[in-house]
């Protein structure tokens, strides 16, 4: 038998392991960020903090991720992928632990910047290592088991803190010390670096032109979940809630808004994905609506259900945006339109804490959905509007199918699993890259372009 016969007959490669270490990563990184991200505002809050200054803080947080999003490729091209690893790793447990010594605005304000900079550092590294570890087969599927990693160990986190004296030191040796360790499993990859990843393009009037609705569904999910991990444990506390529903009612926001997301994209794969935008938009405005009236007196498994569905349908807002203007777009333009849209809702998450926590500090704690139900009811009559023009909108769509993407860096668009079948690519959906073999395993390893 030839060689080139021989190889035929081999079975496809499965999923290296080593993949399982930069996930080990992910997860001690996302636990860690659990814990923070619904007690840190009942923190501020116990210590005077008013919900809009809570807010400000938070946005700063997002300006950080905004900014290594765009910057952090000239951190990362000098030094290389391992030590800028290390480096946004020790940034941030630092930034972390000087929470616990912060007591003026100005000082919060830059700890969160760098808590969200180095944030977005480490997740544009994670996944430059997994585009380079994962063959181009094994895309997708690393891609689905990244997401729940992602959303999994976010959720414990929040879990983990339920009864952590959110004014003590405890809550900040987690997130500091998860963050530490996340470094064992990365410094243990041994496979050469992936090529260094570059900054992306941002064509926003592009985008707008491709899907104006997938721009304002980016957009409205980062005004509003993302505004609710800051406002919602506030707006738990002021209805007369504990700490320990408070976590539990946030968890079911972060798991409803993993789990949920699938059901929903199989089912904007089976229909016009305009149809289900506009169906996500109603029922947030029927689930914000049911949220004006609860109070300390509702149930909790109600207030569950109902904080588990508004995660689900917000967080779907994304996805199914992204999916329905990569539907509208050539292939060739998907990796720059995906990357503004990530952009596009990095600004909504930057703008929502703010407006979110004034709104209830102002008014009332329901009046945070209120302002959900402002911003969703034009969107969702703008798609309306759309659908009504497509018998004039010449526009040729395909349909791909849906995947759940993180909002963490625009290193993920790069992996390319979506274009299963597009002229140019290999029929496995991702784009034929160069390769390189590992001194020691003879590995194939997929080096990346954008």
């Amino acid at each position: 038998m030839s060689e080139a016969a021989a190889a035929a007959a081999r079975p496809a490669a499965g999923i290296p392991w080593r993949v399982a270490l930069p996930l080990a990563s992910t997860a001690l990184i996302m636990f860690g960020a659990g814990v923070l991200g619904s007690l840190l505002p009942l923190r501020f809050s116990a210590m005077g903090m008013s919900a809009g200054t809570i807010g400000l803080i938070a946005t700063a947080e997002a300006i950080g991720f905004l900014t290594a999003c765009l910057y952090a490729h000239k951190i990362i091209a000098p030094v290389g992928l391992e030590r800028a690893y290390a480096t946004f790793a020790g940034l941030k447990a630092v930034a972390i632990l000087g929470l616990h010594f912060a007591d003026s605005m100005v000082v919060l304000v830059g700890l969160r910047f760098l808590i969200g900079m180095n944030a977005a550092g480490l997740a544009i590294i994670v996944e430059s290592w997994l585009n380079a570890l994962v063959p181009n087969e094994h895309r997708g599927r690393v891609l689905t088991i990244y997401v729940l990693v992602y959303g999994c160990f976010f959720g414990a986190g929040q879990l983990f803190g339920h009864n952590l004296n959110v004014l003590g030191p405890e809550l900040l040796f987690i997130g500091g010390i998860s963050t530490i360790l996340a470094l064992v499993p990365m410094v243990a990859i041994d496979v050469r670096a992936p090529v260094l990843p570059h900054r992306v393009e941002l064509q926003i009037m592009k985008a707008f032109r491709t899907s104006p609705a997938s721009v304002m569904a980016c957009l409205l999910n980062g005004l509003v979940l993302t505004a609710f991990t800051t406002v919602g444990p506030l707006f738990g506390e002021r209805i007369g809630l504990d700490q320990s529903h408070i976590v539990l009612l946030m968890a079911c926001v972060s798991l409803g808004g993993l789990f949920l997301q699938w059901p929903i994209g199989y089912f904007s794969d089976k229909v016009d994905r305009l149809y289900a935008l506009i169906g996500l938009g109603a029922g947030i405005l029927g689930v914000a609506a049911a949220l004006v009236t609860v109070n300390r007196d509702t149930p909790l498994l109600l207030l569950a259900a109902l904080f588990a569905v508004f995660g689900g349908l917000a967080e779907s807002l994304y996805a199914v945006g992204v999916a329905h203007a990569n539907d509208r777009a050539v292939v060739a333009d998907y990796v720059s339109l995906s990357s503004t849209l990530l952009f596009v809702w990095a600004l909504g998450a930057a703008i929502g804490p703010t407006t979110g926590t004034y709104a209830i500090q102002l008014i009332s704690p329901s009046a945070f959905f209120v302002y959900v139900i402002a911003l969703t009811l034009p969107f969702t009559l703008f798609s309306i509007w759309r659908l009504t023009r497509r018998k004039t909108d010449r526009v040729v769509e395909t349909h791909e199918d849906f995947l759940a993407y993180p909002q963490t860096s625009p290193e993920i668009y790069g992996w390319l699993p979506y274009h299963k079948h597009a002229p140019g690519l290999p029929h496995d959906g991702a784009p034929e890259l160069p390769t390189t073999r590992s001194d020691d395993s003879n590995a194939a390893v997929s080096n990346r372009r954008v």
